[in-house]
C-alpha cells in the first residue's frame, strides 16, 4: 500500500493563503506608507482640519490665520472668556459671536489711553481651561513668529482643583493641542489610567489610529458636500437645531459649535438676570484633591518657565468671584491658592494683579457666582487697566512691548 508523503511546512502554507495574514500585512503597509507621507510633508490634512468645531478649534484656527503675533495674549477659563466677550459687547455696543471673537478691543483702547501706544490682543480664554490646558496652549501656539510679548493669564482656584476634571488629557483643549504639537513632556503623566496610557501608546505606534480624526473629517466633509448637493446649503457653517437636541448632543458627542450658537449681547436696559450656579460649584469644590492641586500647580509652573525661556512676560490676574462662591471652597483652599501664585511669581519673575475685590465687583456685575455679565466684563478691563497703570512693574512690562 502506498503511503502519502507528509506535507512539509504545512503551517507556512496556511499562513500564505490566510486572508487574515494578508489583511494584516496590507494594513501594516498602509500604515507605514501613510507615516512616510507624513514625514516627507505630503500628508494632505493638518490638525486644524477637524470633524468637530470646538471653541478651542475656532480660536486656534483664527490664530493660525493671523499674519503677525499679538502684543498681548489673553488666557484663562470662562471667567476671563466672559469678561472678554462681555467687555467688547459693552464697549462696541454690539453683540459678539463667541466662536469668532478672539480679541479685546476694550483692553486695547484702555491701554492706548493709559500708555499712549497701540496694542494688539488675542484671546485664548476658553471654557473649562485648567492650568494644564493653558500650558499646552502656550506650548503649541505661542512660539516662533506667533509668539506674543506678554501673556495676561486670568486665574481662579478652580483652575487648579476641580472635581469635574477626569484628567488633564481628557479636555478638548488638551486633545486638540496634542494634535498640533504633542506635549511629550507631559503626555504620559497627563493620563491617569492604564487604558488611557495604552491608547496613547497605540496612537504613537499606529499612524492610522493616531490620525483617526483625519479620516472622520474626510467622512464628515464628504457627507456635508453630499447634503449641499441635495439642497442643504447652510450646513457648512451655522447650526440651526433646537436647544434640547443641542444640549443632548453636547452631553453625548464631541463639542461642535457653530459660529451663531453662543452670542454675548450688550447690557440690557432692564438689567441682567442672575443665575444661581452654586450647586455646580458645590460639586466642583466638594472635596480637596491634593494630588490634582499639585499636578495643576506643576503645569502653572511649566507655563511660567516656558514664558521665561521664550522671553514672554507673564502677568497673572486673580479673577473676581462672588463671596458666595469663595465661601463654598474647602477650608484653606483659597489661601493656599493665593500663596501658590505669589510663590510662583517670585520664582519665575512673573507679576500678579489681584482683582478679586468685592468693593470693585459687587454682585450686580455678575451673571452667576463666578462669571461677569457684560457690564461686569467692561468693569473688569477698566479695573485691570487702572491696576496696570498703578503698578510700576506691570506698567513697565506693558510699556516695554513697543
Amino acid at each position: 500500500m502506498l503511503q502519502s508523503k507528509p506535507q512539509p511546512n504545512s503551517l507556512l502554507q496556511k499562513l500564505k493563503t490566510s486572508y487574515v495574514v494578508w489583511a494584516a500585512l496590507a494594513l501594516l503597509a498602509l500604515d507605514g506608507g501613510c507615516r512616510v507621507l507624513d514625514q516627507i510633508g505630503l500628508w494632505p490634512l493638518s490638525p486644524y482640519e477637524a470633524a468637530h468645531r470646538s471653541t478651542v478649534w475656532w480660536a486656534a484656527t483664527d490664530y493660525k490665520k493671523t499674519e503677525t503675533a499679538p502684543d498681548i495674549a489673553l488666557m484663562g477659563s470662562s471667567l476671563m472668556m466672559a469678561a472678554v466677550h462681555g467687555g467688547d459687547a459693552t464697549y462696541e455696543n454690539k453683540s459678539q459671536k463667541v466662536a469668532l471673537h478672539h480679541e479685546s478691543k476694550l483692553l486695547e483702547h484702555l491701554l492706548k489711553n493709559s500708555q499712549g501706544k497701540d496694542f494688539s490682543t488675542f484671546s485664548f480664554a476658553l471654557s473649562g481651561e485648567m492650568a494644564s490646558d493653558a500650558y499646552v496652549l502656550a506650548n503649541a501656539m505661542l512660539s516662533g513668529e506667533k509668539q506674543p510679548k506678554v501673556i495676561i493669564y486670568g486665574v481662579a482656584p478652580r483652575d487648579l482643583m476641580d472635581n469635574a476634571l477626569k484628567s488633564p488629557a481628557s479636555t478638548e483643549i488638551f486633545r486638540l493641542m496634542s494634535r498640533i504639537k504633542d506635549p511629550t513632556d507631559v503626555a504620559v503623566s497627563a493620563r491617569n489610567s492604564f487604558w488611557s496610557v495604552a491608547e496613547y501608546g497605540l496612537e504613537k505606534l499606529s499612524f492610522l489610529y493616531g490620525h483617526r480624526n483625519d479620516f472622520l473629517y474626510i467622512q464628515h466633509k464628504a457627507t456635508r458636500a453630499l447634503l449641499a448637493q441635495l439642497g442643504y446649503r447652510d450646513i457648512e457653517d451655522e447650526v440651526h437645531t433646537t436647544y434640547e437636541i443641542r444640549r443632548q448632543a453636547f452631553l453625548e458627542l464631541p463639542e461642535d459649535s457653530g459660529p451663531n450658537e453662543v452670542v454675548v449681547h450688550p447690557p440690557a436696559a432692564s438689567g441682567t438676570v442672575y443665575t444661581d450656579n452654586l450647586p455646580e460649584y458645590r460639586y466642583r469644590y466638594s472635596s480637596f484633591k491634593e494630588k490634582q492641586f499639585k499636578e495643576q500647580v506643576s503645569y502653572l509652573e511649566r507655563l511660567l518657565e516656558l514664558g521665561r525661556d521664550r522671553g514672554i512676560k507673564v502677568i497673572l490676574v486673580n479673577m473676581p468671584l462672588t463671596e458666595d462662591n469663595v465661601a463654598l471652597m474647602p477650608p484653606g483652599l483659597y489661601s493656599r491658592y493665593m500663596e501658590t501664585l505669589n510663590t510662583m511669581c517670585t520664582k519665575y519673575s512673573a507679576q500678579m494683579l489681584d482683582l478679586n475685590e468685592p468693593r470693585d465687583f459687587p454682585k450686580e456685575y455678575f451673571e452667576d457666582s463666578v462669571h461677569l455679565n457684560s457690564k461686569g466684563g467692561a468693569r473688569f478691563f477698566e479695573v485691570l487697566a487702572e491696576k496696570i497703570a498703578k503698578d510700576s512693574q506691570v506698567a513697565s512690562t506693558i510699556n516695554a512691548i513697543k
